[in-house]
């Protein structure tokens, strides 16, 4: 024993000493189970040393030590295996939420489920193919509006499915938006708690750091992440490259509809920008594919998509490339066509869900107006006034044509430029669905130089079988949109224009959501305009049907030259999907075992193991009881030597 009572702080230093470590022992056998939990160890210090020797000489002949001491309670948690983890954590959601939607548009399409669309597409090819072997048949005829029926009913099933889908991963980017501000607010005050905690130097807020991990690691599979901890224990952290949690502030996110619809965009507010600016969401480099809020946002599209977003190839054919005029004519579509498959490949193809919505259109649309042109031929007609109606209103044309000697500046509502086309003699000509502006702010209205519009062809049109021989019924009909407005002629004659507008005044399209079986037909089967002026069934309209269904339509793939027919088309366009859903189940497969194996690594040294922890159970305990029974003999040797000096 060294001066005196020492001997009785050794002894009571190990009695507290194990006891802390009982104490974290039991900690940790109690959180076994506990997600997000980390394993705690004690570690010990030897304590104060005090020198004895000879006083009076000013002599230290050794040094006699007090005990031991807890240094600190610490996790066993490794930062490079965590950010390891959250790095590919960030990808499995951003490859996940896009494989999920590759297997929703399966699942709409249904050729793994048993009721497919290809069937659909069958049966219609098959009512044609009968109809034109006997056109006057009422029983080919009711066949051919049975099916045609089917189809356009299967294929607005697939095309609301695909909307109500891109509407539920609106709402799920909503959802995450709110959990990643959530999250935000859990990792700042955890921060302030732990700065408070540990303010002292003296305890380690381990708990509440275990808690905050949970929520870095949530956070990491929604965003792109970086962090780091300051002196105080409070971490920083920056998502998106943008500071999302400091030491004094929390930027929330918010969002933004786009314009004229529902879609949201989240944004900073106090940035003012978006999460995801044009140039970042589409960004395809090293390091761009993590979070799950960005695949959400590339999966849904941030527009709204139809048929025309899909371009067509100008065919060689088309044009008379021996003359001047029809070269600048080619290549000026060609021009229009790159621009447009330049929007197509940004915009529409890395959706899922855009490229699903616009391809089945793109289908549906190219079907239903190839058999409602052979039943309904037309030709164009430009004029220098507009047409009007029975009640003196001007008829809305397909298109509004303007011209000049010198390229123009024109603009549609939106306030985007529109491209004029040289036709070869120098006179440039711009088309458009709608009315154009000088400027930007529709101060001014460009005045069109002439009107097109599509009128049926008399020449080349059929009659029904009906008692009034009807004439221009279509198979398929858009909503509140009588296709043909009959108007006098200058020679007194029915002249049937082409309607381009809705009851409501709204330019109405063959395209899915706005489709439905021409009620006349569907009533009445004799009204399907199959027979000549002379009342001859026409075998040669039959024939054009079954060619419209084999002609060439248009090509997915930019960098494929020929265009398909609309078997080959659907084919390919499944066949881009089962492509993709396999890429995207090898990534997301790739990424889950990189996850789990850094994941296992974590367990491996930061989970408990309840063998282990017993063992350091009994050691600790085997301590405490070493460390009471030598206060006990120190104890009964002072006691000895008071009780002998006392005699």
């Amino acid at each position: 024993m060294a001066n005196g009572m020492s001997g009785l702080y050794i002894g009571s230093s190990g009695l507290k000493s194990s006891q802390a470590a009982l104490h974290t022992t039991a900690h940790n056998l109690a959180n076994v189970n506990t997600k997000g939990y980390t394993r705690q160890q004690i570690a010990f210090q030897d304590t104060t040393y005090m020198p004895y020797g000879n006083p009076n000489a000013n002599v230290v002949t050794s040094t006699c030590g007090l005990g031991v001491g807890v240094s600190e309670i610490r996790r066993i948690r490794d930062q490079f295996i965590d950010s390891a983890y959250r790095a590919e954590n960030g990808r499995l959601g951003y490859y996940s939420s896009q494989y999920k939607a590759v297997e929703e548009v399966e699942d709409q399409f249904g050729e793994m489920q048993g009721v497919t669309f290809q069937e659909s597409l069958t049966n219609l090819y098959n009512a044609l193919n009968e109809i034109s072997k006997e056109p006057v048949s009422t029983v080919k005829r009711s066949s051919l509006v049975q099916n045609a029926t089917a189809f356009l009913t299967r294929a607005n099933a697939v095309y609301q499915g695909l909307k109500s889908y891109q509407e539920t991963l609106n709402e799920e980017i909503h959802n995450k938006v709110d959990r990643i501000n959530e999250l935000g607010d859990t990792i700042y005050y955890l921060n302030k708690q732990i700065a408070k905690i540990e303010a002292g130097g003296i305890e380690t807020a381990n708990d509440l750091r275990d808690q905050r991990d949970t929520a870095l690691d949530e956070l990491s599979g929604y965003m792109d992440i970086s962090y780091y901890e300051v002196n105080n224990g409070e971490v920083v952290v920056s998502a998106e490259h943008v500071p999302f949690v400091t030491i004094s502030s929390i930027s929330y996110m918010d969002t933004r509809y786009v314009e004229n619809t529902n879609l949201i965009i989240p944004v900073w507010p106090a940035f003012d920008r978006d999460v995801y600016p044009e140039s970042e969401l589409y960004n395809t480099g090293t390091d761009a594919d993590k979070g799950e809020l960005k695949g959400l946002m590339l999966a849904r599209g941030n527009i709204y998509a139809d048929y025309r977003d899909i371009p067509v190839r100008p065919k060689i054919s088309d044009y008379d490339l021996t003359t001047d005029k029809g070269k600048a004519a080619y290549q000026n579509d060609y021009d229009a066509y790159k621009e447009a498959q330049a929007y197509y490949d940004k915009y529409i193809e890395p959706s899922v869900i855009l490229s699903a919505i616009a391809g089945i259109d793109k289908l549906v649309n190219g079907i239903v107006e190839g058999i409602n042109n052979v039943f309904c031929p037309e030709k164009d007609m430009v004029v220098q006034n507009a047409l009007k109606d029975a009640d003196g209103n001007d008829i809305v044309p397909a298109a509004y044509v303007y011209s000049s000697n010198a390229p123009m500046q024109l603009y549609d509502k939106k306030g985007n430029l529109i491209t004029g086309k040289d036709d070869g003699t120098g006179t440039y000509v711009y088309e458009s669905e709608e009315l154009l502006y000088l400027d930007k702010n529709h101060a001014a209205q460009a005045a069109p130089q002439s009107y097109r519009y599509s009128i049926l062809d008399m020449d080349k049109t059929d009659y029904g079988m009906d008692d009034d021989r009807t004439l221009g019924e279509e198979l398929f009909s858009r909503e509140n949109t009588k296709r043909y407005i009959v108007i006098k002629d200058e020679n007194g004659k029915d002249m049937y224009v082409r309607n381009s507008v809705n009851e409501r005044g709204t330019r109405s399209y063959y395209e899915l959501g706005n489709l439905e079986m021409n009620a006349e037909v569907a009533h009445n089967v004799g009204k399907i305009p199959m027979h000549t002026r002379e009342g001859k069934e026409d075998m040669a309209r039959g024939q054009q049907l079954i060619d419209v269904w084999n002609a060439d339509f248009a090509s997915l793939n930019s960098e494929a030259y020929a265009v398909s027919d609309f078997n080959t088309f659907y084919n390919n366009y499944i066949g881009e999907f089962a492509t993709a859903g396999q890429v995207l189940d090898y990534y997301v497969t790739h990424q889950q075992t990189q996850v789990d194996g850094y994941d296992n690594q974590r367990l491996m040294t930061e989970g408990v193991s309840s063998d282990e922890e017993l063992e350091k159970m009994i050691k600790y305990q085997q301590a405490y009881n070493a460390a009471s029974r030598y206060v006990n003999v120190i104890s009964e040797m002072l006691e000895h030597i008071v009780t002998s000096l006392g005699r």
